[in-house]
């Protein structure tokens, strides 16, 4: 994240004050121009992503996002569970704190591009554009997940992961941005935009769930 930041401050061509914009008002029209091979204009997608996802990630350490969540947990579930397990599942939330960047970029990423492609492989795009697509909406998701937490570290406000809001930020900027992409950047009506972005979106919910269920039960039960 570091190295990213001297990056974008040292570098006379950045342009990354005017990328946020683009790819918070015209997704489908960075996508398209970018797969287009008109790259040259924007700064590069892949360093931004990276970059919030290291800011989001570093906003969720100041307020404490996770460890609290694990330390709420032990004190909802002691007396109902062995110690053990207990410890485990502050753990278990330490780990999904400190290696957020890991999970989300190369675990969820690939997945949701996955589900994009099979969704929207008719419409001409392949895996790789479908990579492209989330690396653009993961990037506009981890930068407003950012702010919100750190608007609220800085209104000492105390939120937890139990709170569910980055899940549910996740959820509705996925949602939104697909049908956007697929309006500017594949020109389809409103109803097709809308259940394709929505099949997407429950897909791979379901998948996040099932996978957080197997790695929580396994770290914190099965391999106590």
């Amino acid at each position: 994240m570091a190295h990213e930041i001297l990056h974008v401050f040292t570098h006379a061509d950045n342009t990354i004050i005017g990328f946020v914009p683009q790819i918070l008002l015209r997704p489908g029209y960075v996508v398209a121009d970018y797969l287009a091979g008109r790259r040259k204009r924007y700064f590069n997608p892949f360093q931004f992503l990276l970059l919030v996802v290291g800011l989001a990630a570093a906003a969720a350490l100041l307020l404490n996002y996770y460890d609290g969540t694990g330390v709420e947990m032990r004190q909802r579930f002691t007396g109902r569970m062995p110690a053990e397990n207990l410890e485990r599942m502050v753990a278990y939330f330490h780990y999904v704190g400190k290696y957020y960047n890991i999970w989300w970029l190369l675990l969820l990423l690939p997945v949701y591009a996955l589900l994009t492609w099979l969704v929207y492989r008719k419409q001409g795009w392949n895996y790789a554009e479908a990579f492209f697509v989330h690396v653009i909406i993961g990037s506009v998701f981890h930068l407003l997940l950012a702010v919100v937490l750190l608007v609220l570290w800085a209104l000492h406000t105390r939120a937890l992961a139990s709170s569910n809001i980055a899940s549910s930020l996740q959820v509705t900027i996925i949602t939104m941005y697909l049908i956007l992409v697929g309006r500017q950047a594949l020109r389809l009506s409103w109803g097709s935009a809308v259940w394709r972005s929505l099949l997407v979106v429950a897909m791979g919910v379901a998948v996040s769930v099932g996978l957080n269920y197997l790695a929580f039960h396994w770290y914190v039960f099965w391999a106590a």
